[in-house]
């Protein structure tokens, strides 16, 4: 018959597991400035277009979409900018 445990090894890693998990779960991974939206057209007929933004303190980054289009009509696509709290990183997304 197995002798019983002190009782703390099995429920202390749980209750540490429990803590950490819980303290990870209310922390921000890293908070981000409220985004910059910019609408911009992107331009058929298969030519190579540019579009850029800048973002940050003293635009410290730069946001570049190249594209070429093929077909259709003139269509208004989004760009979306955002900073880290201490500005240290940036994100940009793209979508239509």
């Amino acid at each position: 018959m197995a002798a019983p445990s002190g009782g703390w090894n099995g429920v202390g890693t749980s209750l540490w597991a429990a803590l950490l998990l819980g303290a990870v779960a209310l922390s921000p991974a890293e908070a981000v400035s409220e985004p910059t939206t910019v609408a911009f057209d992107v331009r058929p007929g298969g030519v190579v277009h540019s579009f850029s933004h800048n973002v940050g303190p003293g635009d410290k980054y730069t946001c570049m979409f190249t594209y070429a289009s093929q077909g259709g009509t003139n269509e208004q696509w989004q760009m979306s900018l955002g900073t880290s709290e201490d500005h240290q990183h940036f994100t940009c997304t793209i979508w239509r």
